[in-house]
């Protein structure tokens, strides 16, 4: 449905699963993670310098999906951009997620 706010970031099997992709989403730079079950999406930056997070290392078993930053070693939340460990404060921006005919398809949160 136009207006909706969804846009389409990637083709569902472009996503290896368990590894970071950058792709660029309107004017946002978007992190996509897929795991067995869901595709994550958050913001690409690392809140406390700036470093891609799609270069950083990604954890999807277990209970709680993660990044971490390569460059100073930050912990981001796949689900939501909340910093679970510093030295960064501030979550990165988190993105709604969906497929739809294999198309995986993202929103910024509101």
């Amino acid at each position: 449905m136009p207006g909706d706010g969804w846009t389409a970031a990637a083709a569902l099997d472009d996503l290896p699963i368990g590894k970071g992709v950058r792709v660029t989403v309107g004017n946002d730079i978007v992190l996509l993670v897929r795991s067995d079950e869901r595709v994550f999406a958050i913001g690409n930056r690392c809140t406390h310098q700036g470093a891609p997070l799609d270069r950083g290392p990604v954890k999807v078993s277990g209970s709680l999906a993660t990044v971490t930053c390569p460059a100073h070693g930050s912990v981001f939340g796949l689900d939501d951009g909340r910093v679970l460990r510093g030295p960064a404060t501030h979550a990165v921006e988190g993105f709604d997620t969906r497929v739809v005919d294999a198309t995986v398809e993202v929103r910024p949160r509101t």
